[in-house]
């Protein structure tokens, strides 16, 4: 029987470290000690509270109106003060009003720049296609060009073949009487030489006499003993 799952009685001890250990985990290592504050710019107490939203929201649903009303052809509209008529009223209005002009001004800057800039490239895009026409042009004359040369020479080549391929119809070329025909062309009568007609040594193999490959498994019926017994005995 197995003693293996009970504890022994005098268990290892680990040896006494002075001062007590030191190790400890990354994970347990103490993190975020400091306390992050918003900076200036990233919509703090005080930035919201320096902010009139009230006015921010009133400008920019007007601003959307005028710009509905601008797609629809419509003139925009002007906000005048309203209400109980107080001075900080007319002045937010007031406000409000340059606010609107400059914005409608910049608008129109903005359209007549766009309108230039698309003049630009259609008379960009109008001298591209001329130049696109006129490349495509001259390559057709080119290719035109070509044509021509190669039908021409192609003619003058057939031409020139059927006047001397067939020998019944060019006698002189075909027994070689003209001066500067190749006789060894197609039309001709006369016979191509072979390549090895001036060769010294020709048909050598002829009169070798063939080995006899075949084995024979009997020492008195051998071709070295017959040659022996020829040469030796007879």
């Amino acid at each position: 029987m197995s003693t293996a799952h009970r504890p022994t009685w005098d268990p290892a001890q680990a040896r006494d470290v002075k001062g007590g250990s030191r190790q400890f985990s990354v994970r347990d290592m103490a993190a975020h000690t400091k306390l992050k504050f918003r900076q200036p710019g990233q919509t703090s107490v005080g930035d919201v509270a320096r902010r009139d939203l009230r006015a921010e929201l009133l400008i920019a649903e007007e601003e959307a109106r005028n710009k509905k009303r601008k797609a629809e052809g419509k003139p925009p509209l002007l906000v005048t003060g309203g209400g109980n008529g107080t001075g900080a009223q007319d002045e937010e209005s007031s406000k409000r009003r340059k606010l609107l002009e400059e914005a409608e001004k910049e608008n129109g800057d903005a359209d007549e720049e766009s309108e230039e800039e698309e003049e630009d490239d259609d008379d960009d895009t109008d001298e591209l296609l001329r130049e696109l026409e006129k490349i495509k042009r001259e390559r057709a004359e080119e290719k035109a060009r070509v044509d021509r040369e190669q039908s021409s020479s192609q003619a003058a080549a057939r031409e020139a073949e059927i006047a001397t391929s067939n020998p019944l119809l060019n006698l002189a070329a075909a027994l070689g009487q003209s001066s500067g025909v190749n006789t060894t062309v197609p039309g001709t009568f006369s016979v191509k030489r072979r390549w090895d007609d001036d060769v010294i040594f020709k048909n050598q193999a002829m009169n070798q006499k063939e080995k006899s490959g075949h084995f024979v498994n009997d020492l008195l019926r051998t071709e070295f003993h017959k040659k022996f017994m020829a040469k030796f005995i007879k």
